[in-house]
């Protein structure tokens, strides 16, 4: 068994670079494909098990399983190689992305939008009739985009097909699998239904409850809860379809689309089940050894039958030939016959003795003669000769017999026409004359018939080549019939020709062919463009050297191409037009991944950016408008910045915050006096407060808000300036002075007009502390005598 290392150049095209996982049966590598020109995973069954046919053929069945689907979410599978001296190997796509398990934990959003596109993968596995078996995190691949990708239909089996469990990972196995009944389409809901439990909540279903909230934090939704709640169910009839689960998704608020990978790439593990596959160029090649043998399919490889039982039956003849026909051996008392030569007569020697001459060992009235019977061709010869004679006839027919088997192994009664006929004719005369027991002629019929033989080993390379040209004739004439009869010519020359054996099987399917080449042609005129691309790529799969079909299948993949990217630009430009535009820049950036070189999406970009942006100014305008319009000015003013943001030259948005900046920083200074009704008290502030008033009473309209604040102030301007009575009391004996008012002596009581705000009356006596009272003045509350005395003494 080869070693595989990094370098290994496998099959005249791969390269093995590093091994990307090894698990119970497989190996996976990645490697460079020369022909596809890019990355593939070859997947190798271990080298201890390639030496079980059984083991052979189930890896064989994985390939051919997994071959037949053909999802853009289904990890695609290519050729497939087989030595009988090396474990066989298959050839699948590369995704460079970690398994789904990275999206435990994620926000729903970001979690459940690629369960729609897994969904209609198993939807269309289901249709195919296949059921994949074992849906895990670690069979599920996210490429760099996010998208998902089924892989590993290493245990799936046909829906309904046999019993027992037949593998899988045994958390995601449904009651029913688990109980032996054959798998259903709703198995792989169940371990669906798993999958999204343990991305979800952190861990797989331990009851029929399902929890409150994610992992992440968020309550699920009643429709999710609901979906998830049918997947798990306890009986296949209550689980949804995978169609329905796509449909559940994306009713719930989780449409299809990839998802967002956190923190970047991730390295998969080593394991079987982890391989990240990464998209090459489809190829539609199956390896050869994919195919039962012609010999199997009973085309004539190998000794035809009938040439076995001809030569059995010559044989056959043969033999009684020499027990009956011999001359019997002498009984007890007569004379010993002569033995029988083991080599052959020399050549220049007469087979058979010439009539009228007599042997001279011969006893004419021994038992020798007596024993000979009469032969009008043949003079009678002693034991000795006539042992010898027929000695070399069996050698000449024994001869016989290995070129005929030979040229009929090589399809001579199909090619070697009268000649051969002949042959065959002088054949069946040395069958008689050895009946007759006559060897001498005999002999002769059987050595002429070597030599008629001779001269076809010569030809048949050249009827082989003729035949294969002729076969190609037909073949380009598109008859069917003469081209099957001609390559089964030419396999029946030359068994195991590839060339042979290969138009063969073409010409086999070339009536299919045509039809469906016919059919596609008249679907691609009435632009049923999938139907012909389906009728184009059922031709690849019967012949895939069928240039025509591959030519019609570009023509119409680059077609439909042509038409998404047309049916994207036109669902961009009806949603700019609506005013819908996430749709419309999804579409353009749709077309743009499709078309990177294209000049329409990016003006359709354009033309969203710039309809974004106006429908932003004229809502960030009347937002503003609105703001001036009830007062409300701070907020006008960044609403205004905010329009500037979007564009510095907005000449509406640079006078509005002008406008509103003024209008704001007056109210500002309104909301100033009025929150501080006691600075009024100051003369100064009283005054510029005044002044305040003088100009607010320019500005027209005011506005609620102003007047009110107009009113206020003027309101507070009137009681700052009226003086309201203080009593103050003292005992004679205390000076007392109150701060911006002045000295007032010494006194029992006394009373002063104060304007209201707040004062700090001081009082000093000798020999006693000083004493410091702040009291305030206002028309609103009761005021109490201030009385100021020193009574502590030093």
């Amino acid at each position: 068994m080869r070693e595989l290392t990094e370098g290994l150049q496998l099959a005249d095209r791969y390269t093995l670079l590093r091994r990307l996982g090894r698990g119970g049966m497989c190996e996976v590598w990645q490697a460079t494909d020369r022909r596809a020109d890019g990355p593939v995973a070859l997947k190798f069954l271990n080298a201890d098990l390639a030496a079980s046919g059984r083991q052979r053929e189930l890896f064989h069945n994985e390939w051919r399983t997994a071959s037949r689907l053909m999802h853009a979410h289904i990890v695609r599978v290519f050729e497939y190689h087989d030595d009988d001296d090396e474990a066989p190997y298959y050839a699948l796509q590369y995704v460079d992305g970690p398994p789904a398990g990275v999206l435990e934990g994620q926000s729903l959003d970001h979690l459940l939008g690629p369960f729609g596109l897994l969904a209609d993968a198993l939807r269309y596995a289901h249709g195919k009739g296949i059921v994949h078996g074992d849906v895990t995190a670690a069979n599920v691949l996210l490429d760099g985009r996010g998208a998902p990708y089924l892989v590993d239909f290493g245990v799936s089996r046909a829906a309904g097909a046999g019993g027992g469990r037949g593998g899988g990972t045994p958390v995601a196995l449904s009651p029913e699998r688990r109980a032996g009944e054959p798998p259903e389409p709703a198995d792989d809901i169940y371990a669906l239904g798993v999958l999204l439990h343990e991305l979800i909540f952190g861990a797989p279903p331990a009851g029929e409850t399902l929890p409150a909230a994610a992992a992440s934090g968020e309550r699920l939704p009643t429709a999710l809860r609901e979906l998830l709640g049918r997947m798990l169910a306890g009986q296949r009839s209550a689980r949804p379809t995978a169609g329905d689960v796509a449909d559940g998704l994306a009713a719930a608020g989780f449409p299809p689309r990839p998802a967002k990978l956190p923190g970047g790439r991730s390295t998969p593990a080593d394991d079987d089940a982890e391989i990240r596959v990464r998209s090459v160029r489809p190829a539609r090649q199956r390896a050869a050894a994919s195919q039962p043998s012609a010999a199997a399919e009973g085309t004539g490889r190998g000794v035809p039958a009938t040439v076995v039982v001809a030569g059995l039956a010559v044989l056959l003849l043969a033999l009684l030939g020499v027990l009956f026909l011999l001359p019997p051996a002498e009984q007890p008392g007569s004379r010993a016959a002569a033995p029988v030569p083991q080599e052959a007569p020399d050549a220049g020697t007469p087979a058979a003795v010439i009539p009228g001459e007599e042997d001279a060992g011969a006893d004419p009235g021994g038992a020798a003669a007596g024993d000979m019977p009469f032969s009008e061709n043949v003079a009678p010869v002693d034991a000795g000769s006539g042992a010898r004679l027929k000695a070399a006839t069996d050698e000449a027919l024994g001869d016989l017999l290995s070129r005929l088997e030979r040229l009929r192994y090589r399809g001579i009664e199909r090619w070697g026409g009268g000649d051969y006929e002949a042959a065959l004719e002088r054949y069946a005369d040395g069958d008689r004359a050895y009946i007759d027991k006559d060897y001498a002629a005999a002999g002769d019929h059987y050595r002429a018939t070597i030599e008629m033989l001779e001269p076809f080993f010569d030809r048949i390379d050249t009827v082989f080549s003729e035949t294969m040209q002729a076969a190609r004739a037909a073949f380009e004439a598109r008859d069917h019939r003469e081209a099957i009869r001609l390559y089964d010519l030419a396999v029946a020359i030359t068994p195991g020709n590839p060339a042979a054996e290969l138009g063969l099987q073409r010409s086999r399917s070339l009536e299919d062919v045509l039809g469906l080449m016919e059919r596609g042609r008249q679907f691609e005129s009435d632009l049923e463009l999938n139907a012909a691309r389906e009728a184009y790529s059922r031709v690849l799969e019967l012949d895939e050297r069928w240039q025509p079909a591959r030519e019609a299948l570009e023509r119409v993949l680059a077609a439909l191409d042509q038409r998404r990217f047309e049916q994207l630009m036109t669902d961009g430009f009806t949603a700019l037009s609506a005013g819908n535009f996430d749709n419309a820049r999804a579409a353009f950036e749709a077309a743009k991944r499709m078309r990177p070189g294209a000049a329409e999406p990016r003006d359709g970009l354009l033309q969203v950016d710039q309809a974004a942006r106006l429908e932003r100014i004229r809502a960030l305008e009347v937002a503003a408008s609105e703001h001036e319009t009830n007062e409300r000015w701070e907020s006008a003013v960044d609403t205004y910045q905010q329009a500037l943001e979007v564009d510095g030259d907005l000449q509406f948005a640079q006078e509005g915050l002008a406008r509103a900046g003024q209008r704001a920083a007056l109210h500002r200074r309104l909301q100033q006096y009025i929150d501080d009704p006691d600075s009024l008290s100051s003369p100064g502030v009283m005054q510029a407060a005044t002044n305040l008033l003088l100009e607010l009473s320019r500005i027209s309209p005011s506005g609620p808000r102003l007047e009110d604040q107009k009113e206020s102030l003027s309101r507070l301007l009137k009681r700052a300036a009226t003086p309201l009575t203080v009593e103050l009391r003292s005992d004679n004996q205390t000076q007392v002075s109150i701060f911006r008012i002045g000295t007032l002596g010494t006194f029992g009581e006394r009373q002063l007009k104060l304007r209201p705000g707040s004062y700090v009356a001081m009082g000093s006596r000798p020999g006693y502390r000083d004493v410091r009272l702040e009291f305030r003045v206002a028309p609103e509350i009761e005021m109490q005598p201030i009385v100021v005395m020193c009574e502590e003494r030093i």
